[in-house]
């Protein structure tokens, strides 16, 4: 029998956000068996978020509707691993209908764990907001979801729609992995990336071990932004050996380089202990990095340790140049530890690179060694640094332009940023009278100059390319017509 839930509460926080987002190359396995039900129901925001509504047309923002999704895990109980599940939306993403309180706007997420085709968890969350300037704010809506979880592999998926326009939506679908903790050794659970972490209020839903932890679940910080960072360590007195150990926490670049070190002993005092902090990474340039913590004995040997990538985005310094010059031997090194299912998406995500012979040898190969072999000499046959800067940009696509369900880099906008990298100027117009929104998009340094046009043809749709003056793209000089509303 399921059991439901039912909450007239919300969880939500706004929080600077950074003006860059980009999707996370998943790396994870399922498998799993256990079923609960648990829907939350956020009744008493609902009406907040209606009370006193003035009619009027709601505002469109200028960027498509996105949410970033991630999760952590951490000590349950002896059946089962404790979940967060953490959700952040931009605050300019969202729809803004004006009221006599001001401007008003709210999220729908529904979330959705699942072991194939049967469903294991759900949880129905708003997250309103309101401004008395849409326009003038750059924040983050933060919330997060709950559960306890045995061992298994599962499918995590989150459908977020605008309450001032369900026709705009976003969604997320990834897979779960969760396997049961060790008792027996000193063990680090995942590691939640944090926008704050501050001394906590017990009333707040981001509250744990007598701190407020806000999740960053996009994993993108700013150069005007430290980077936090929430984890736990258990079995701390277990074993013979109840000498101080060290604690390490380093940043390694997109080459796995150590860039950024931090060190500091820790007394066994207790079975658990709180592992908090915050690094600076004002000095980094934008790219990709990964934040390692790690535990170690008194002759520096490593006893366990824990990992997670994150984002950097510095306007002033560029991008990280280790992403433009690394050695394609680097590529098979990462090949020989994926499985087939990763290959065969990463060979997908390479659609705009691949001509139809590698597209049909690869359809023909059997096996992940000769897939491993095969993504070795595709990549091995293109510039050095090309696979990441093609997967950075993969990224950027399916987190900006995800609509209804159809990954970002398989959209009009997304393969043009894919395949010519950000524009250099893109003028919108996404509420002119007589016309539907559109976008207009300039290289400045291709073939002397060209543009991109998009249309918004259908409501609830996708931007579709209908003029381009790029020699190889859709040339339409008439493309106004499709913007036209009569």
């Amino acid at each position: 029998m399921m059991a439901i839930l039912l909450r007239s509460t919300c969880c939500y926080y706004p929080f600077p956000s950074v003006d860059f987002s980009q999707n996370k190359l998943l790396e994870l396995l399922l498998r799993g068996d256990h079923v609960m039900f648990r829907m939350l129901l956020c009744g008493a925001a609902i009406v907040l978020l209606n009370a006193g509504t003035v009619v009027a047309q709601p505002s469109p923002p200028s960027e498509p509707l996105r949410i970033a999704v991630d999760y952590a895990r951490f000590r349950g109980d002896d059946k089962n691993v404790y979940v967060e599940v953490y959700y952040s939306v931009p605050q300019r993403t969202l729809t803004y209908a004006p009221d006599s309180a001001g401007y008003k706007a709210g999220v729908e997420l529904l979330m959705t764990v699942s072991v194939k085709d049967s469903l294991v968890v759900a949880d129905r969350l708003l997250m309103p907001h309101t401004a008395k300037d849409p326009t003038s704010g750059a924040m983050n809506l933060v919330s997060l979801s709950n559960m306890m979880l045995p061992e298994g592999q599962y499918t995590l998926k989150v459908v977020a729609k605008d309450v001032n326009n369900t026709n705009r939506r976003d969604s997320i679908s990834m897979p779960m992995q969760i396997k049961a903790l060790s008792t027996q050794q000193l063990l680090l659970s995942d590691i939640e990336f944090a926008s704050a972490i501050k001394k906590g209020d017990r009333t707040s839903p981001f509250y744990k071990n007598t701190l407020e932890v806000i999740p960053n679940a996009e994993g993108v910080f700013s150069n005007e932004q430290a980077c936090y960072y929430y984890s736990e360590v258990y079995n701390v007195l277990e074993g013979s050996d109840q000498s101080d150990y060290l604690f390490r926490a380093s940043i390694l670049n997109a080459v796995g380089k150590e860039i950024i070190s931090r060190e500091r002993p820790r007394k066994r005092a207790a079975e658990s202990a709180v592992l908090v902090d915050h690094l600076d990474v004002s000095g980094l340039r934008s790219g990709t990095y990964t934040l390692v913590l790690s535990l170690h004995d008194s002759t520096r040997r490593t006893l366990t340790s824990s990992a997670k990538k994150f984002f950097v985005y510095n306007a002033t310094l560029g991008v990280d140049s280790s992403l433009l010059r690394l050695d394609p031997a680097f590529a098979a090194g990462v090949y020989s530890t994926m499985t087939e299912e990763e290959l065969d998406r990463e060979f997908k995500w390479a659609r705009w690179e691949s001509d139809e012979t590698e597209k049909s040898q690869y359809e023909a190969l059997r096996g992940v060694e000769a897939k491993r072999k095969f993504m070795t000499e595709f990549w091995r046959k293109r510039p050095v640094g090309k696979r990441e800067q093609y997967l950075h940009r993969v990224a950027v696509a399916n987190r900006q332009f995800n609509v209804l369900g159809i990954e970002g880099y398989r959209t009009d906008r997304g393969r043009v940023h894919i395949m010519y990298g950000p524009a250099d100027d893109i003028e919108r117009h996404p509420n002119e009278s007589g016309t539907r929104p559109y976008e207009i998009w300039s290289y400045h340094n291709i073939q002397g100059g060209v543009i991109f046009v998009f249309v918004l043809r259908q409501n609830g749709g996708d931007y579709e390319l209908v003029h381009s003056t790029h020699r190889n793209e859709l040339h339409d000089e008439n493309w106004a017509r499709y913007a036209q509303t009569n």
